[in-house]
Protein backbone atom coordinates (compact mmCIF):
# COMPACT_ATOMS: atom_id res chain seq x y z
CA UNK A 1 0.00 0.00 0.00
CA UNK A 2 1.39 3.33 -0.94
CA UNK A 3 1.45 6.49 0.93
CA UNK A 4 1.95 9.78 -0.72
CA UNK A 5 3.79 12.31 1.60
CA UNK A 6 2.77 15.88 0.23
CA UNK A 7 5.66 18.12 2.36
CA UNK A 8 8.86 19.46 2.06
CA UNK A 9 9.32 19.04 5.33
CA UNK A 10 12.40 16.24 4.83
CA UNK A 11 13.09 15.77 8.72
CA UNK A 12 9.12 14.73 8.57
CA UNK A 13 9.44 12.43 5.81
CA UNK A 14 12.50 10.74 6.91
CA UNK A 15 10.61 10.04 10.38
CA UNK A 16 7.67 9.08 8.62
CA UNK A 17 9.29 7.03 5.63
CA UNK A 18 11.03 5.18 8.76
CA UNK A 19 8.32 4.17 10.57
CA UNK A 20 5.75 3.50 8.30
CA UNK A 21 8.13 1.46 5.86
CA UNK A 22 8.87 -0.85 8.99
CA UNK A 23 5.00 -1.49 9.33
CA UNK A 24 4.85 -2.67 5.59
CA UNK A 25 3.58 0.46 3.42
CA UNK A 26 5.37 2.06 0.47
CA UNK A 27 6.27 5.47 0.64
CA UNK A 28 6.87 8.42 -1.56
CA UNK A 29 7.00 12.30 -1.09
CA UNK A 30 5.11 14.75 -3.76
CA UNK A 31 5.35 18.26 -3.65
CA UNK A 32 2.09 19.68 -1.81
CA UNK A 33 -0.52 20.38 -4.58
CA UNK A 34 1.10 17.87 -7.03
CA UNK A 35 -1.17 14.34 -7.59
CA UNK A 36 -0.18 11.24 -5.95
CA UNK A 37 0.91 8.05 -7.81
CA UNK A 38 -1.97 5.89 -9.18
CA UNK A 39 -2.50 3.14 -6.39
CA UNK A 40 -1.91 5.86 -3.81
CA UNK A 41 -4.37 5.13 -0.67
CA UNK A 42 -3.51 8.23 1.38
CA UNK A 43 -2.20 11.39 1.16
CA UNK A 44 -0.27 13.37 4.50
CA UNK A 45 0.56 16.55 4.79
CA UNK A 46 1.09 19.45 7.61
CA UNK A 47 -1.32 22.16 8.46
CA UNK A 48 1.30 25.18 6.88
CA UNK A 49 1.39 23.67 3.55
CA UNK A 50 -2.16 22.86 3.41
CA UNK A 51 -3.23 26.00 3.80
CA UNK A 52 -1.13 26.64 0.49
CA UNK A 53 -2.97 24.13 -1.59
CA UNK A 54 -4.67 24.61 -4.92
CA UNK A 55 -5.54 20.86 -5.15
CA UNK A 56 -8.24 18.40 -3.47
CA UNK A 57 -6.90 15.48 -2.15
CA UNK A 58 -9.55 13.10 -1.78
CA UNK A 59 -8.17 11.14 1.13
CA UNK A 60 -6.32 13.46 3.24
CA UNK A 61 -4.40 13.66 6.87
CA UNK A 62 -3.06 17.18 7.84
CA UNK A 63 -0.87 16.81 10.80
CA UNK A 64 -0.32 19.90 13.72
CA UNK A 65 2.79 21.07 14.54
CA UNK A 66 2.45 18.96 18.09
CA UNK A 67 2.47 16.02 15.96
CA UNK A 68 4.97 16.73 13.37
CA UNK A 69 7.44 17.23 16.57
CA UNK A 70 6.16 14.01 17.55
CA UNK A 71 5.68 10.98 15.10
CA UNK A 72 4.41 8.63 17.70
CA UNK A 73 1.48 11.05 17.69
CA UNK A 74 0.98 11.39 14.16
CA UNK A 75 1.45 7.96 13.52
CA UNK A 76 -2.13 6.77 15.15
CA UNK A 77 -3.54 9.28 13.42
CA UNK A 78 -2.04 8.26 9.71
CA UNK A 79 -3.48 4.69 10.61
CA UNK A 80 -6.77 6.32 11.10
CA UNK A 81 -6.71 8.16 7.85
CA UNK A 82 -6.21 5.09 6.20
CA UNK A 83 -9.12 3.27 7.39
CA UNK A 84 -11.59 6.30 6.36
CA UNK A 85 -12.02 6.79 10.36
CA UNK A 86 -11.41 9.78 13.10
CA UNK A 87 -11.64 7.99 16.21
CA UNK A 88 -11.34 4.02 16.63
CA UNK A 89 -14.00 1.66 17.83
CA UNK A 90 -12.51 0.07 19.98
CA UNK A 91 -8.83 0.06 21.75
CA UNK A 92 -7.61 -3.21 23.39
CA UNK A 93 -4.38 -3.70 24.47
CA UNK A 94 -3.00 -7.66 25.50
CA UNK A 95 -0.54 -7.96 28.16
CA UNK A 96 1.34 -11.18 28.27
CA UNK A 97 2.90 -11.10 31.75
CA UNK A 98 6.38 -12.49 32.64
CA UNK A 99 10.02 -12.42 32.70
CA UNK A 100 9.18 -10.92 29.39
CA UNK A 101 6.68 -8.80 28.67
CA UNK A 102 4.37 -9.14 25.71
CA UNK A 103 1.73 -5.91 24.69
CA UNK A 104 0.06 -6.06 21.78
CA UNK A 105 -2.21 -2.83 20.74
CA UNK A 106 -5.60 -4.23 18.92
CA UNK A 107 -7.96 -1.50 17.34
CA UNK A 108 -11.04 -2.57 15.48
CA UNK A 109 -9.53 -5.66 15.24
CA UNK A 110 -6.51 -5.19 13.70
CA UNK A 111 -3.14 -5.84 15.32
CA UNK A 112 -1.53 -2.17 15.41
CA UNK A 113 1.70 -2.85 17.08
CA UNK A 114 3.69 -4.83 19.53
CA UNK A 115 5.93 -4.62 22.64
CA UNK A 116 8.86 -7.38 24.11
CA UNK A 117 10.57 -6.41 26.70
CA UNK A 118 11.79 -7.43 30.47
CA UNK A 119 10.99 -4.06 32.12
CA UNK A 120 7.50 -3.85 34.29
CA UNK A 121 7.89 0.26 34.00
CA UNK A 122 8.94 0.65 30.52
CA UNK A 123 5.14 -1.72 29.90
CA UNK A 124 3.25 0.30 31.75
CA UNK A 125 4.84 3.43 30.02
CA UNK A 126 3.97 1.77 26.49
CA UNK A 127 -0.02 1.17 27.58
CA UNK A 128 -0.16 4.70 29.07
CA UNK A 129 1.41 6.22 25.21
CA UNK A 130 -0.92 4.00 23.37
CA UNK A 131 -3.96 5.10 25.28
CA UNK A 132 -3.53 8.78 25.62
CA UNK A 133 -2.46 8.60 21.99
CA UNK A 134 -5.01 6.30 19.76
CA UNK A 135 -8.52 8.44 20.14
CA UNK A 136 -11.39 5.37 20.59
CA UNK A 137 -15.01 4.94 21.74
CA UNK A 138 -14.18 2.15 24.35
CA UNK A 139 -10.42 1.29 25.60
CA UNK A 140 -9.94 -2.29 27.44
CA UNK A 141 -6.38 -4.03 29.20
CA UNK A 142 -6.52 -7.63 28.87
CA UNK A 143 -3.92 -8.66 30.79
CA UNK A 144 -3.01 -13.09 30.99
CA UNK A 145 -3.37 -15.20 34.05
CA UNK A 146 0.21 -16.71 34.61
CA UNK A 147 2.81 -14.53 35.66
CA UNK A 148 3.13 -14.53 39.34
CA UNK A 149 4.39 -11.94 41.48
CA UNK A 150 5.19 -9.92 37.86
CA UNK A 151 1.32 -10.28 36.82
CA UNK A 152 0.13 -8.78 40.12
CA UNK A 153 2.76 -5.96 39.90
CA UNK A 154 1.99 -5.27 36.35
CA UNK A 155 -2.59 -5.12 37.35
CA UNK A 156 -2.00 -2.88 40.49
CA UNK A 157 0.20 -0.59 38.95
CA UNK A 158 -2.31 -0.54 35.84
CA UNK A 159 -5.38 0.09 38.37
CA UNK A 160 -3.34 3.25 39.62
CA UNK A 161 -2.56 4.49 36.74
CA UNK A 162 -5.21 3.82 34.05
CA UNK A 163 -7.55 6.17 32.92
CA UNK A 164 -10.92 5.64 34.67
CA UNK A 165 -12.69 4.72 31.94
CA UNK A 166 -10.52 2.32 30.32
CA UNK A 167 -11.33 -1.42 31.64
CA UNK A 168 -9.17 -3.70 33.03
CA UNK A 169 -9.67 -7.39 32.80
CA UNK A 170 -7.65 -10.18 33.65
CA UNK A 171 -7.82 -13.42 31.01
CA UNK A 172 -7.23 -17.34 31.19
CA UNK A 173 -3.58 -17.29 29.72
CA UNK A 174 -4.02 -21.36 28.76
CA UNK A 175 -2.77 -22.42 24.86
CA UNK A 176 -1.76 -18.42 24.35
CA UNK A 177 1.65 -18.99 23.98
CA UNK A 178 2.71 -20.38 20.83
CA UNK A 179 5.37 -23.22 20.71
CA UNK A 180 7.13 -22.36 17.38
CA UNK A 181 8.52 -19.34 15.00
CA UNK A 182 5.78 -20.57 12.95
CA UNK A 183 3.35 -20.46 15.15
CA UNK A 184 4.29 -16.69 16.08
CA UNK A 185 4.23 -15.76 12.23
CA UNK A 186 0.78 -17.23 11.37
CA UNK A 187 -0.70 -15.58 14.38
CA UNK A 188 1.01 -11.66 13.77
CA UNK A 189 0.60 -12.13 10.39
CA UNK A 190 -3.42 -13.04 11.05
CA UNK A 191 -4.16 -10.42 13.34
CA UNK A 192 -2.89 -7.47 11.00
CA UNK A 193 -4.39 -6.21 7.67
CA UNK A 194 -2.79 -6.93 4.27
CA UNK A 195 -0.04 -4.73 3.06
CA UNK A 196 0.88 -4.32 7.04
CA UNK A 197 4.15 -6.03 8.76
CA UNK A 198 4.82 -6.57 11.86
CA UNK A 199 7.67 -8.68 13.54
CA UNK A 200 7.60 -9.87 16.96
CA UNK A 201 8.46 -12.64 19.04
CA UNK A 202 6.44 -15.22 20.75
CA UNK A 203 5.43 -12.63 23.96
CA UNK A 204 3.68 -10.40 21.93
CA UNK A 205 2.05 -13.12 20.01
CA UNK A 206 0.77 -14.27 23.29
CA UNK A 207 -0.46 -11.14 24.35
CA UNK A 208 -2.11 -10.57 21.06
CA UNK A 209 -4.32 -13.96 21.62
CA UNK A 210 -5.03 -12.27 25.20
CA UNK A 211 -6.30 -9.63 23.36
CA UNK A 212 -8.88 -10.95 21.77
CA UNK A 213 -10.24 -13.03 24.46
CA UNK A 214 -12.71 -11.75 27.00
CA UNK A 215 -11.63 -11.58 30.51
CA UNK A 216 -12.85 -11.00 34.28
CA UNK A 217 -13.29 -7.09 35.49
CA UNK A 218 -10.37 -6.59 37.85
CA UNK A 219 -11.60 -3.24 40.01
CA UNK A 220 -9.77 -3.78 43.14
CA UNK A 221 -5.74 -4.89 43.58
CA UNK A 222 -4.97 -8.73 43.82
CA UNK A 223 -2.48 -10.48 46.34
CA UNK A 224 0.20 -13.01 46.04
CA UNK A 225 2.32 -14.94 48.03
CA UNK A 226 5.12 -14.24 47.14
CA UNK A 227 7.84 -16.61 47.49
CA UNK A 228 11.94 -16.39 48.83
CA UNK A 229 13.05 -16.17 44.95
CA UNK A 230 10.21 -13.73 43.56
CA UNK A 231 11.20 -11.58 46.93
CA UNK A 232 14.58 -11.04 45.99
CA UNK A 233 13.49 -10.36 42.25
CA UNK A 234 11.24 -7.42 43.44
CA UNK A 235 14.33 -6.19 45.72
CA UNK A 236 16.73 -6.31 42.52
CA UNK A 237 13.97 -4.29 40.94
CA UNK A 238 13.46 -1.61 42.92
CA UNK A 239 17.43 -1.32 42.90
CA UNK A 240 17.07 -0.87 38.78
CA UNK A 241 14.03 1.61 39.39
CA UNK A 242 15.84 3.65 41.53
CA UNK A 243 19.18 3.44 39.41
CA UNK A 244 20.90 1.86 41.97
CA UNK A 245 20.05 3.89 44.96
CA UNK A 246 17.91 2.17 47.26
CA UNK A 247 17.24 -1.91 47.85
CA UNK A 248 13.81 -1.89 49.50
CA UNK A 249 13.85 -4.27 52.39
CA UNK A 250 12.26 -7.80 52.65
CA UNK A 251 8.67 -6.59 54.21
CA UNK A 252 8.59 -3.68 52.16
CA UNK A 253 8.86 -6.33 49.11
CA UNK A 254 6.46 -8.56 50.62
CA UNK A 255 3.97 -5.36 50.44
CA UNK A 256 4.55 -4.73 46.91
CA UNK A 257 3.98 -8.24 45.93
CA UNK A 258 0.91 -8.79 47.84
CA UNK A 259 -0.26 -5.07 46.28
CA UNK A 260 -0.30 -2.88 49.34
CA UNK A 261 2.58 -0.75 47.60
CA UNK A 262 3.34 0.27 44.39
CA UNK A 263 7.17 -0.37 43.60
CA UNK A 264 7.40 3.48 43.62
CA UNK A 265 5.90 3.70 47.05
CA UNK A 266 8.06 1.36 48.44
CA UNK A 267 11.18 2.81 47.00
CA UNK A 268 10.20 6.12 48.36
CA UNK A 269 9.54 4.38 52.07
CA UNK A 270 12.73 3.02 52.06
CA UNK A 271 14.37 6.31 50.69
CA UNK A 272 12.82 8.27 53.85
CA UNK A 273 14.38 5.24 56.38
CA UNK A 274 18.41 6.11 55.03
CA UNK A 275 17.49 10.25 55.34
Amino acid sequence: MLISLATMNFRLCHLLREKLIKSGFSIEQIIPGEPPSKGSILVVTTEEEHKTLQTDYKKLIVLTNSEILDISRAFPKIMLGIEGKRIWECLIIGVDPGQTIGVAVITDSCLRSTLETRDIGEAIEYILEVIEKNPTKMAIIRVGSTGGYRRILILNELLNVKPDDVTLEVVDEVQTTPATFQDVKEAIEGGTRDGISLQAGKDASAAMEIAFRIGESVKSPETWTVSDGELKEIQILSRQYSRGKVTISRELAKKVAAGLLKLEEAIEQQKSTIN
